[in-house]
């Protein structure tokens, strides 16, 4: 479930407000793609804070049909997130710290995952809170320009045998003007798939200052779980 939550993070991220000048003209191939990384990392790096609604879809091969959540997004640069679900069943994800916290209050249960080192690595790249430029460094990219006013298309696949452990590709939608990232899907390794789609976004709003504490009531079982860097 945590890295289910936290596959989105910064790239999910929709503010048609924010138009950028487009490309320059007759780029193709790779300096085409090039470009539009630059581009995307320059935008993903002015974004400080962003608060969005947010709805997940889940698809399974243990499910008989997709799974649909929602919910409220927030996210503070470089690494903290909070993932508030509202149904279908009440439930927190927070990760901050190195240390990722599920909280389920129907169940008066938490879990609490401290993350290593490589691990941590693991969680910025399927949460997508490197830039683009840098997830070239370990991904290979397919890039599809329908032309018009279609947007950009990203299909990255992981060339990190840790990473491929648990991931099989990412799509990425940009939108054209605002070269902002407003979808995006992924594919586990068992073929397991979850996309997200967020609205009544806000981008680098103030936030309180406790949004990324959780506090767990005394009645709560806390679960504590360590994972090694080579989990």
């Amino acid at each position: 479930m945590v890295r289910r939550a936290l596959a989105a993070l910064s790239l999910l991220v929709c503010a048609s407000a924010l138009a950028q000048e487009p490309l320059p003209p007759g780029l193709h191939g790779v300096d085409k793609l090039a470009a539009l990384v630059q581009r995307v990392s320059q935008v993903q790096a002015s974004v400080a804070t962003l608060d969005a609604d947010f709805e997940q879809v889940r698809t399974s091969r243990l499910l008989v049909a997709p799974s649909v959540s929602r919910g409220r997004f927030h996210y503070r640069a470089p690494d903290s997130v909070r993932w508030d679900y509202d149904a279908p069943r009440e439930m927190t994800v927070l990760l901050t710290g190195g240390v990722a916290i599920t909280y389920r209050p129907a169940e008066k249960r938490a879990e609490r995952i401290e993350v290593g080192r490589a691990q941590r690595r693991v969680f910025r790249f399927l949460a997508a809170t490197e830039p683009l430029d840098k997830l070239m460094q370990h991904f290979s990219f397919a890039f599809r320009d329908p032309l018009g006013p279609g947007n950009y298309i990203l299909e990255l696949k992981p060339e990190a045998h840790m990473i491929k452990k648990r991931l099989r590709q990412v799509r990425i939608e940009i939108e054209r003007t605002t070269f902002l990232p407003i979808k995006v899907g992924y594919t586990e390794a068992d073929g397991d798939s979850t996309q997200y789609a967020f609205s009544n976004v806000k981008l680098n709003s103030p936030q309180s200052p406790d949004l990324y504490t959780l506090n767990i009531p005394p009645d709560v079982e806390v679960v504590q779980i360590k994972l090694a860097d080579g989990e």
